[in-house]
């Protein structure tokens, strides 16, 4: 079974590259109009990924699949696993939208039950890669177009800052890597989105760290970007963040230590969330291939499961994140893992670390990760407005739960030892999800590759994809 750690959002990468756990769909990439009726009309698109149609009528297509020589691919020593969703009249286009196509806050909401009071005003902090300018233009229409309080820089409660606290990195700026500039946007643009999400009055800490900080990840040394990374949580607490959300990952690679030692210690906060999407590509397997800050026992990850409704949006069904085979036959699910030598989880259960030997199992707990809206404007190479578009991954999955533990406060919290003692309390404030499964064929794959099958296919109690569940209001944060 190939074990993949992949970059969601411009950057694919292999055993030992950084990855962005999310695959973007339409980005708002400069295209005709949507067609006033038929399948590419905004209100029919919506209602496709409302009900989990929307594979049905478009395609996904990749804008720089590997050894292609497309888009980022063709600059960087790594493949690219962008997708997007394409127009239903032409399979080779990506869809754009001039107004919201995919699911809302509202839509999250109601499927994970929470509360109208807003609850604690806390701090999230977003760890980006790249300079995004539009960055808080970007989130001011998002916000707006959901009717959630403003969030500007000029108030205070929007924040972007470098990896020490100063001037964010300035964009690349080279005609060549101009597209990656562009993956990287999108992956920031989703996360403070998401974040509002799920704690409209939250305030928000974006700290950039430089995108070059990814080359050692080409030389199977990832305790550079690990550290660079810690660096960058460091000052999101620095600036008042009770949660921080981290949507990249790195393999082990040759340095497994980065998961025990002083790059895994770093991250110890007690008090603070930090928040991990778990990856996008089902089963992780073996040391090299388990993912970095994830499989740290003190951070929470992140699954991803798919939700649809059938009345309108007023009730929602969840089962886990599976699109099935894209370009180049990538499975595009959520992301499970048994580490081989790491302890388990804070808080973890015997009974779910015995799964993996009594180690490390992820994921903990799950949220949103596919169709999920969009807005991002920042199109340096391909020239268009940018607008709105829908996204995939367990990088949506990250910052909403983040802000959920910012909204709920997390005085108590040590890794994801509320989830699992909410869990096992069995006091109604995690919905288990029980149907799908992360990899092609279930729980054969997992047989094959000596795994139990829990950590392939969804059921009652805690599984791989999902972790304990979902959200069912605020009680487990």
């Amino acid at each position: 079974m190939k074990s993949i750690a992949r970059a969601m959002l411009g950057v694919a990468v292999a055993a030992t590259t950084l990855a962005a756990a999310v695959e973007l769909l339409p980005v708002g990439v400069a295209q005709a109009a949507p067609s006033v009726s038929g399948p590419d009309n905004p209100a029919v698109v919506h209602q496709a990924a409302l009900d989990g149609s929307l594979a049905k009528t478009h395609r996904l297509i990749s804008l720089c699949s590997g050894g292609s020589g497309n888009g980022a691919a063709k600059y960087l020593p790594a493949d690219c696993d962008l997708s997007v969703v394409a127009s239903s009249s032409d399979g080779a286009k990506p869809l754009a939208a001039s107004g919201p196509v995919g699911l809302g806050p509202a839509d999250f909401a109601r499927a994970f039950h929470l509360p109208d009071t807003p609850g604690k005003a806390g701090t999230v902090g977003i760890l980006a890669f790249g300079a995004t300018p539009t960055l808080a233009s970007d989130l001011a229409a998002y916000r707006s177009q959901y009717g959630l309080p403003a969030c500007t820089e000029a108030s205070g409660c929007l924040k972007i800052v470098g990896k020490d606290g100063g001037a964010p990195p300035a964009p690349l700026g080279l005609p060549i890597l101009n597209q990656a500039d562009e993956f990287l946007a999108m992956e920031s643009a989703l996360d403070v989105e998401m974040v509002s999400a799920s704690c409209p009055e939250c305030q928000i800490r974006v700290v950039e760290l430089s995108p070059l900080l990814v080359i050692p990840q080409y030389a199977y040394l990832p305790a550079v970007t690990a550290d660079a990374m810690d660096d960058g949580v460091d000052t999101a607490i620095g600036l008042g963040a009770n949660a921080v959300s981290i949507s990249y990952d790195i393999a082990n690679g040759i340095q497994p230590g980065i998961a025990t030692g002083t790059q895994a210690q770093r991250l110890h906060h007690p008090g603070v969330a930090i928040v991990a999407a778990a990856g996008d590509h089902g089963v992780q397997q073996g040391t090299m291939n388990q993912v970095w800050p994830q499989e740290v026992p003190w951070v929470i990850a992140a699954g991803g499961v798919k939700i649809t409704s059938t009345d309108g949006g007023q009730t929602f069904t969840k089962s886990v994140w599976d699109d099935g085979n894209g370009e180049g036959n990538m499975y595009w699910s959520a992301a499970s893992s048994c580490s081989d030598y790491i302890p388990p989880a804070v808080g973890q259960p015997a009974s779910v670390a015995a799964y993996c030997g009594g180690h490390r199992a992820s994921t903990d707990a799950s949220a949103v990760a596919t169709n999920v809206s969009i807005y991002d404007t920042y199109l340096p190479a391909s020239g268009g407005p940018g607008g709105w578009g829908i996204a995939m991954g367990t990088s949506a999955a990250s910052p909403y739960l983040a802000g959920l533990y910012a909204r709920a406060g997390t005085a108590g919290v040590d890794g994801p030892n509320t989830l699992y003692a909410a869990s096992t309390a069995g006091t109604g404030s995690i919905e288990n999800v029980t149907t799908g499964t992360n990899m092609p064929n279930g729980a054969a794959d997992c047989t094959k590759a000596n795994l139990p099958t829990v950590l392939c296919v969804a059921g009652p109690g805690w599984n791989g994809p999902t972790g304990v569940g979902v959200p069912d209001g605020l009680g487990a944060f």
